[in-house]
């Protein structure tokens, strides 16, 4: 029986992970909401982008498993009645690549339970070569946008952690390891691990950790922070933004603000299924293949 994503908390016992995401519009964006319809007026592709070179092959194993993780969880979270109508948001890769260095510590079934719920490759060299390419991959992208990942390990000072482990979390997810004394400098380490994130996230996100979160019990702290910054490859008319209808995943119509393109220069990658709308609308990354948003619109309530 496959184990259930409600298995990874266990993992709380062995190390405190924290997954940070933050991101920030440019200017001349107003509101998420968009509305694209097909007309002759836009032109629309279905043509792939071509594959990114930098990345080694193996990164697509890892791409697979990531995706198929997204929708899990994804899926869990949307069934959940606290969800009710409200936004989901949450980055799949912060939370794969902080559970792939806990993967890397964890033997037995624990290890196969992770490695099951994230679909991670079998093959160790595989998986290690795919995340390193992938974070290399979002780290080096410099134009018109920000997009940057970080991991790190915060270490209990006097707990002895295998060398082979410090140093594989570094070599491939670029983890470096700061050693703290939690047991007695608990506070002292909560305010240090508060402010790596704040300036990952240029300062999006602060006190991530509350007062107690860290005590003398605590051997080791796995972070995870994410920031994007960019502006759409073709801005949309802020006059042109109106109140419209719009249907949630439970069927409740709500009205929102609603951006919308009709010009002939609004080029976007269009696809349609017998259940859903896709569309890819790029960003300003100096040539407008670098980066995109994909927006799904189911056309049945429950997908």
């Amino acid at each position: 029986m496959n184990p259930s994503l409600a298995a990874i908390p266990a993992l709380a016992a062995v190390a405190l992970l924290a997954v940070i995401l933050a991101g920030c519009t440019g200017p001349g964006e107003p509101g998420p909401s968009i509305e694209v319809t097909p007309t002759p007026n836009v032109t629309v592709t279905t043509s792939p982008s071509p594959p990114n070179p930098a990345l080694p092959g193996s990164a697509t194993s890892v791409v697979d498993a990531n995706n198929r993780f997204a929708l899990d969880l994804y899926g869990r979270i949307a069934d959940d009645p606290k969800a009710g109508d409200g936004n989901i948001f949450f980055s799949p890769f912060s939370i794969s690549s902080a559970l792939a260095i806990t993967y890397e510590g964890a033997r037995g079934t624990t290890a196969e339970e992770i490695r099951s719920v994230f679909h991670f490759p079998e093959n160790q060299t595989v998986m290690r070569s795919g995340f390193a390419g992938i974070i290399s991959g979002i780290n080096s992208k410099a134009n018109a946008y920000m997009l940057r990942t970080a991991n790190a390990l915060w270490a209990e000072q006097t707990y002895p952690f295998l060398a082979g482990y410090i140093s594989a979390a570094e070599q491939h997810y670029g983890a470096k390891t700061t050693n703290l004394d939690f047991i007695n400098k608990p506070e002292e380490s909560r305010v240090t691990i508060n402010t790596w994130v704040e300036d990952l996230t240029e300062d999006r996100i602060k006190d991530l950790l509350q007062p107690g979160t860290i005590d003398p019990l605590t051997r080791l702290v796995i972070t995870n922070a994410i920031y994007f910054k960019g502006t759409w490859m073709k801005q949309f008319d802020q006059n042109k933004t109106t109140d419209a209808d719009f249907r949630t995943g439970t069927g409740k119509t709500v009205r929102v603000r609603m951006m919308e393109r009709t010009d002939e220069d609004a080029i976007y990658g269009y696809a349609e299924t017998d259940i859903l709308q896709a569309l890819s609308m790029p960003y300003e990354s100096g040539d407008g293949k670098d980066l995109s948003m994909l927006v799904l619109l189911p056309k049945i309530d429950d997908i």
